[in-house]
């Protein structure tokens, strides 16, 4: 594609909308004097970049975790590529803009959006083409590829700088002869040298801004917490854009001091702390103010970020400037995911979950960063060891067509109920006799609902789901009813549950649907401890105590491919029903390979082997299907572990070919209800039961 000239006015837009709040924030808050000092702080760093040549100054673009306190100390003006990118879509709201670009520009999907969004951004000329690039292989192979590509585009010179993956002494001094071959690289496009005094009040500065933010962590600690839910956040933009700058100082001691006052007066970030949160990574930027409300409103705070905020232990000797950046790259949050995993990640885990006091932990899983991604198990299991569940967010730090604000509050809520201990209160001595109850769970395809007096099951219903989600669920209710000679009554406790819960609004209150179904199988199999609910469009896999308590939990709902309606659309490609496709499948002598990552492909490739020349056996074919979609269901099973006994519920259950295929991934016999469809609808009864003999109705 075509590389356009440079526009100044994106970076404006920042500028502007940085004054903006900077004079709304003094205005309501005036207490909070750091806030504006944070948005001053990006005022200047745009402005300074606009500026730059006007000033006769060169810009040095750099990727994440570069030193730019090297730049800093040459009078060279600073770019931080991946947050500039960052803020012009947060303040703009051009994101798919700049992502489409980077599309066109041949980089494939699976590349992160940041790095994408990255290599859009200049060939948009979004932002400014600078004088020299500057990159390292910090922090993933993304990074260490975008720098080379930006020379390329933009027809700069460039500098890498090679990080040892280890820390030792040797790899110390290799890597301080690099920062010094890049101080003769700049110091050549720069036309000036070095200047050894500045560098090394630099570091005296970056080394009291290091100690600020340790002790805002230990304020941190402080029950209830006086740090802004969400807040962590510009700790990181001040460390990735002002290191050792007189403006990071001045707003990390002011915000230092407001959090000393908040903590001396007891005082708490939101109005009545419930939820005290470990951060795994990058939330998304488009959301963050959609995170910090539902933060308020649910008490949820996020107090430690291991990967973002907690430094390693080390001070910064100002008399060797270059060794003490060397240095600071190892004692950097980030670092501990640069290279091989080892303890000193895992350990840091572990004592912030410790001192910090967490109830729970968010992980937002980047969908583009293979880094990140892959730690996912890893740290579940650290963090269940210690009984802190760990909720695993799908989502895109810039993109908005990943995951929109609808899907993360309904995983936000259901994850607080969680932490919360919803549904497993103890019911008061004495139960109330002939207590009737009701759960109903709106599904995309059916509605279910279940009638119960007290521990028994008495009626069932499965109705399809109609345009109307409240409708659906009366006519499934009333059709429970009336197959016991009852009928509806105001007073009758009801929890509604599913995609559709939310619209009940005759429903005595609202369950998620997790929470539902662990306490249905919990009812009819106490030894499972694992769930694998196989729905209509979802599918997920649930891990529960001996108790039916929900422990975590892994969702697929972003493809068709391990779903109910994968499977319908499979069976009408091959002209036969479920039930036939289903006792077809046992007749497989070789099942056909069919991809388990995309339902287009997979439809494509059914289409192949039925009209191949011979064509594929129908058995094969059928077998294969199941195949693709178990594919897709152990990789949720390997992200969150497998402990037996195991259960799969939902409606593609009721499929005895998929099952067998099921069992012979895991190796052993899984736990199928007789109606599996009406699980998480039976679990809504048992709360329903629960909350009435609470008086919680």
């Amino acid at each position: 594609m075509r590389i356009e000239p440079s526009d100044r006015n994106k970076l404006k837009s920042i500028i502007r909308g940085s004054r903006r709040i900077a004079r709304l924030t003094q205005k309501a808050f005036p207490e909070r004097k750091s806030d504006a000092l944070y948005y001053q702080m990006l005022d200047k760093y745009y402005e300074r970049l606009i500026n730059a040549h006007d000033e006769g100054k060169i810009i040095a673009a750099h990727t994440v975790f570069f030193p730019a306190e090297v730049i800093y100390a040459m009078d060279v003006v600073p770019m931080h590529t991946e947050a500039t990118t960052w803020m012009i879509t947060l303040f703009t709201g051009e994101s798919s803009n700049i992502i489409t670009a980077g599309n066109q520009l041949g980089l494939a999907s699976e590349i992160c959006t940041p790095h994408r969004g990255l290599a859009g951004a200049f060939a948009l000329g979004t932002i400014p083409r600078p004088d020299v690039m500057l990159w390292s292989n910090m922090v993933c192979d993304n990074t260490a590829k975008s720098g080379e590509l930006v020379v390329k585009m933009k027809d700069v010179p460039g500098f890498f700088l090679d990080r040892p993956f280890k820390q030792s002494d040797e790899e110390v001094k290799y890597l301080t002869e690099e920062l010094g071959d890049m101080v003769t690289f700049l110091e050549e496009h720069a036309g000036r040298k070095m200047d050894w005094n500045r560098f090394s009040e630099i570091i005296v500065r970056m080394d009291r801004q290091i100690e600020l933010i340790r002790e805002i962590n230990e304020l941190r600690k402080a029950v209830p917490t006086p740090f802004s839910p969400q807040g962590f956040m510009q700790l990181l933009t001040a460390d990735y854009l002002f290191p050792g700058q007189p403006e990071a100082i001045e707003y990390l001691e002011a915000l230092r001091d407001e959090l000393g006052e908040m903590v001396r007066e007891g005082k708490g970030a939101v109005p009545r702390e419930r939820f005290r949160l470990m951060s795994f990574f990058l939330p998304p930027m488009y959301l963050a103010g959609f995170l910090e409300k539902i933060s308020q409103e649910h008490g949820a705070v996020s107090v430690t970020e291991p990967f973002f905020t907690f430094w390693d232990e080390g001070k910064l000797d100002p008399a060797n400037p270059l060794e003490s950046v060397a240095r600071k790259s190892y004692m950097i949050p980030e670092m501990r995911m640069y290279g091989p995993l080892d303890d000193r990640a895992l350990n840091s885990i572990k004592k912030c979950a410790e001192e910090y006091q967490i109830d729970g932990a968010i992980y937002y899983a980047d969908v583009g960063c293979r880094h990140a991604c892959a730690t996912i198990k890893i740290f579940k299991d650290l963090l269940n060891e210690i009984d802190v569940p760990v909720m695993t967010l799908d989502c895109d730090v810039v993109d908005p067509t990943i995951t929109s604000e609808e899907e993360i509050r309904e995983k936000m809520e259901q994850f607080f109920e969680l932490l919360a201990g919803s549904g497993e209160k103890g019911s008061k001595s004495g139960s109330m006799k002939e207590l009737i109850t009701a759960g109903i769970d709106i599904g995309n395809l059916t509605t279910k609902a279940v009638i119960m007096r007290n521990d028994d099951t008495l009626a069932q219903s499965i109705i399809n789901t109609g345009d109307d989600s409240e409708e659906s669920a009366r006519s499934a209710l009333e059709k429970a009813l009336s197959g016991i000679g009852l009928s509806f009554n105001k007073e009758l406790p009801i929890i509604s549950t599913g995609t559709g819960g939310k619209s009940v609004t005759f429903a005595t209150g609202q369950q998620a649907i997790n929470t539902c179904l662990a306490r249905g199988v919990h009812r009819l199999f106490p030894s499972v401890r694992t769930v694998i609910n196989l729905g209509a469009e979802t599918s997920a896999v649930l891990k529960i105590d001996p108790k039916g308590k929900l422990l975590a939990w892994e969702n697929q709902d972003k493809c068709a491919s391990g779903s109910g309606v994968f499977l319908q659309q499979m069976s009408k490609l091959m002209g036969m029903s479920l039930e036939e496709m289903s006792e077809l499948s046992f007749k497989s002598v070789s099942p056909a390979e069919i991809s388990n990552t995309c339902a287009v492909f997979a439809e494509s490739e059914v289409i192949s082997h039925v009209h191949r020349v011979p064509p594929t056996p129908m058995p094969d074919i059928a077998a294969g299907i199941y195949a693709s979609m178990v594919g897709r269901i152990m990789a949720m099973c390997k992200r969150i572990g497998i402990e037996k006994d195991v259960a799969a519920v939902g409606g593609v259950p009721m499929s005895r070919g998929l099952v067998r295929v099921l069992e012979e991934a895991l190796g052993f016999e899984i736990l199928v209800p007789q109606m599996p469809q009406t699980v998480a609808a039976l679990g809504a009864a048992i709360i329903a039961r629960e909350n009435a003999e609470q008086g919680n109705i």
